[in-house]
């Protein structure tokens, strides 16, 4: 316990700071730290946004959700600027042999709405680890835009998830996230698979508990190959569809099971997504569903997307207008 007779007045503050402190967390919220536990609140601005949303009433009404108008404004820009990042990354896999998936949420848009979910801005894509090994070269040599490239990225709020984006070179607000798939070396029952998945994320936070934002992504990288050793099996199956497929260890989502089977999301199949064709899973229904539930009903929180209630620069708000018209033209096919 702290003595404060035996103690600096700085010592005593940085102990009070500890127990409680109040810190703008980002464009959209405040963080309330109070006896360790961290609560985020909305600013006042976001706040009074979010209940324009006319999402809120859609849920009220119980509209089908399947047929909600798209977003507007602001969002729906970034949306579709968004888009010729997506379309970017068919371009560069196409011409590298490398294979790419919808995935996430954007998985969850292209079977429920064909398109984005309305309150979401951002595009989630999978592949496997052999492949996205490879994406950040690939790009440097075959992406049509200069500006569009791949790179690892290291969260500063949570520097120990570290994985690959799309972005771009002047505008933060676009980008993709892109996230490796391991052949995991045999199939699970899905008790298995919860219990496998609690022990990843013990190994997980064991390793990675130490890393901060200055940790050099040389030994980051080290650490997650030290993880993938602890869980792979040695004894790999002699065909593929005789194994699940592990994910997220690069980036410690919350679902409570990491486990899909091989043949949930091969063999690849197209799927419309804000009228074009990308690639898409053999199962939605099967990968959906452990992922959300009852996924063609309402959220239980309508959230909102990464970016639109950030402030911008106006290059970027031009950046954006100009991928906008070029997607609704079509010019990058």
């Amino acid at each position: 316990m702290l003595n404060i007779f035996q103690t600096t007045p700085k010592e005593v503050l940085r102990f009070l700071g500890a127990l409680f402190s109040v810190c703008v967390y980002d464009n959209t919220h405040i963080k309330i730290t109070l006896f360790g536990i961290k609560i985020k609140i909305p600013r006042p601005k976001y706040s009074k946004l979010k209940k324009q949303n006319p999402f809120y009433k859609y849920k009220l009404e119980n509209r089908d959700i399947t047929k909600l108008p798209p977003a507007k404004g602001d969002l729906r820009d970034i949306q579709l600027a968004n888009m010729i990042l997506l379309k970017e990354i068919d371009y560069v896999c196409r011409q590298n042999n490398l294979s790419y998936w919808l995935d996430g949420g954007t998985m969850l848009g292209a079977v429920r709405h064909k398109g984005f979910i309305p309150w979401d801005d951002d595009i989630d894509v999978g592949m496997m680890i052999d492949d996205y090994e490879k994406i950040i070269e690939a790009f440097e040599q075959s992406s049509r835009d200069k500006d569009i490239y791949a790179a690892y990225y290291k969260d500063e709020k949570h520097p120990n998830m570290y994985f690959i984006k799309v972005k771009h070179k002047k505008c933060p607000a676009l980008f993709i996230d892109i996230f490796p798939f391991y052949i995991y070396g045999k199939a699970m029952n899905v008790q298995e698979q919860l219990e496998k998945t609690k022990e990843i994320k013990a190994i997980r936070k064991k390793l990675l508990h130490k890393v901060t934002i200055s940790t050099p992504e040389e030994e980051i990288k080290s650490l997650y190959n030290d993880i993938m050793k602890k869980i792979i099996p040695q004894t790999q199956p002699e065909r593929k569809e005789d194994t699940d497929l592990v994910w997220g260890v690069q980036y410690n989502h919350n679902w409570k099971n990491w486990f899909t089977n091989y043949n949930v999301i091969f063999p690849l199949k197209p799927m419309e997504f804000e009228g074009c064709e990308f690639l898409g899973i053999n199962n939605p229904d099967a990968f959906l569903s452990r992922l959300y539930g009852e996924y063609m009903s309402y959220p239980p929180n309508i959230t909102f997307g990464h970016n639109v209630y950030k402030d911008k620069k106006p290059q970027e708000l031009e950046i954006i207008k100009t991928y906008v018209q070029s997607f609704l033209l079509g010019s990058k096919e």
